[in-house]
């Protein structure tokens, strides 16, 4: 047989996320509905981890949960909230409950 792996043959590691370049558009999941209807577009809210390793969640600067965040590779956005770096979440648009939000660090 011919053919190739397409794979290379590197040091076999993935590499360290880069932090600072993290950028996430999601809608947040189990949205809280008294908490969402109070946001605004362009409101920022703090994302953090309620525990060593999760949930994350997105909440008000009072401290109300407005919702989870569910990414596709969690592991990377823990590690660097485990890392120092902050993470913010911008309010892009509410739909009915939904509520779109763009994740980005804001540095350590």
């Amino acid at each position: 047989m011919s053919g190739s792996s397409g794979g290379s043959f590197g040091g076999g590691f993935a590499p360290e996320p880069n932090c600072e370049k993290l950028n996430i558009k999601i809608n947040l999941a189990s949205p809280v509905p008294e908490v969402i209807d109070d946001l605004t577009t362009g409101e920022v809210l703090t994302v953090s981890l309620d525990g060593p390793a999760g949930p994350i969640t997105a909440r008000t600067y009072d401290g109300d949960v407005a919702g989870a965040v569910l990414v596709s590779d969690p592991a990377k956005l823990i590690s660097c909230i485990n890392e120092g770096y902050n993470f913010l979440a911008k309010v892009l648009a509410k739909t009915g409950g939904d509520c779109q939000v763009a994740i980005y660090c804001a540095g350590k």
